[in-house]
């Protein structure tokens, strides 16, 4: 019996130790990411700078140079965290980078009135964009839905000038010309 159990033991002993060889490195790996979220928490309780190329880390700096009115690196940090592979965190950084668009438009427009006008149109057809965006990653998005509504009413769509003289041209050529009192050029005199 104890003959065998030696055979057994050698038999197995490398993948026993190969088994005990993985877990010292899973629980290595554990550990170490364990490590990597306490710091991260620290830095979100502390509302301070993660200096990570984590798209949440990335995505959380952005959040902080906002709220330290640094946009152009707010932007730049939301356009990184954008371009991750985590579908949350794009629908999030776009629709952060639509609000920092249309708050710098409102502020422009309070500031300046409608003088600003033609500032403040590309400030929202960005907006629109990244509100767009994140509806197309989360259609049901209440928040970003009445957001990019609120930009529609601001700055509403409007089709280039040429399609639209096309169209009418159409229409125009299609129609026969009105006969009578319709066609005579001009205001007709004695009708209110």
């Amino acid at each position: 019996m104890a003959h065998r159990l030696k055979i057994w033991a050698l038999k197995w002993l490398p993948w026993m130790f190969l088994l005990w060889l993985l877990s010292l490195i899973v629980l290595a790996w554990s550990g170490y990411a364990l490590y990597q979220a306490g710091i991260y928490n620290k830095h979100l309780s502390h509302k301070t700078l993660q200096n990570n190329a984590a798209p949440d880390a990335v995505f959380a700096d952005a959040s902080y140079w906002v709220a330290h009115k640094d946009i152009e690196k707010a932007l730049k940090l939301y356009a990184l965290a954008a371009s991750s592979k985590d579908s949350s965190v794009r629908k999030a950084a776009h629709y952060n980078m639509a609000n920092v668009y249309l708050r710098q438009a409102n502020q422009l427009l309070e500031e300046t009135g409608l003088d600003g006008w033609d500032k403040v149109t590309p400030l929202l057809a960005i907006a629109k964009e990244n509100y767009r965006e994140a509806l197309r990653l989360d259609p049901h998005w209440m928040d970003a839905k009445y957001n990019y509504e609120l930009v529609l009413r601001l700055a509403p769509i409007i089709e280039s000038s040429k399609s639209r003289r096309s169209e009418e041209e159409e229409e125009v050529t299609q129609e026969t010309p009105p006969e009578g009192w319709p066609a005579i050029p001009g205001f007709p005199r004695g009708m209110p």
